[in-house]
């Protein structure tokens, strides 16, 4: 894929790793594999790692990866939960711009090359949208991600689609000190740029279905808690 624009000065490629012993290896190597082909539009880089409390053998798998991969960073802590392990990730990147990925492997790393073109050619931040949600979830995951996706549009009057997808943006939009505790709070980041007059663009992006361990986003603990937050942005930012 040919990429033309202003180069990203440098491009902090962040995941939270929380048990992933089957894929985390593959994934960080395929991430490498794609920044190197990406030198001309992204000089510099780096990979981190928030191992957020992992049981299995994925802090030995780490440890080897740091010593072969010298731009590899990872970052240890006790289990703080998606929300503590993702924000960590932010705080210790380095990058002018931020690329959010997962580490369970079903997130492609050529899905960068996707949203690296809109953040080339001047967008603020690009969000993945998994176009392909049908065959990969349970209806009554599609549902419940097609209501967070209407929600957003209908009481903040802005586009919110598929928040905790993979995004590429400026860092100071990975820096909005944000209300959202929950699984919410990447919806209120992309609310909160777009009301700040940020340009935003959705892409559509390879997605995989779950091959180890279990999805937790749809827990009914964090479908209570998305909707507390929900409302509590409702009431700070105002209706539309």
């Amino acid at each position: 894929m040919e990429l033309e624009g202003t180069p990203v000065r440098m491009l902090s490629v962040t995941m939270p790793v929380y048990n992933e012993q089957a894929t985390i290896e593959r994934v960080v190597l395929e991430h490498v594999e794609v920044l190197e082909r990406l030198g001309s539009v992204v000089p510099e880089w780096e990979i981190v790692c928030v191992d957020d409390g992992s049981k299995d053998r994925t802090p030995e798998i780490l440890r080897d990866l740091e010593k072969r991969v010298p731009q590899l960073r990872v970052i240890r802590q006790e289990n703080q939960g998606i929300f503590g392990a993702v924000m960590r990730a932010y705080q210790e990147a380095r990058g002018s711009h931020f690329f959010v990925t997962g580490s369970d492997g079903q997130w492609p790393a050529g899905n960068l090359e996707l949203l690296l073109g809109p953040a080339l050619s001047g967008a603020d931040l690009v969000v993945g949208v998994r176009s392909n949600k049908r065959e990969v979830y349970t209806p009554a995951r599609w549902l419940i991600s097609r209501a967070f996706n209407l929600l957003p549009r209908m009481l903040f009057g802005v586009r919110v689609e598929d928040a905790g997808s993979t995004k590429l943006g400026v860092r100071e939009v990975f820096e909005y000190p944000l209300i959202s505790r929950s699984v919410f709070f990447e919806a209120e980041r992309i609310i909160l740029a777009q009301r700040k007059g940020r340009r935003v663009e959705f892409v559509p992006i390879r997605f995989l279905s779950r091959t180890e361990g279990k999805g937790m986003g749809a827990s009914w603990k964090n479908l209570r808690s998305s909707m507390a937050d929900l409302l509590w942005c409702l009431w700070k930012y105002g209706f539309r």
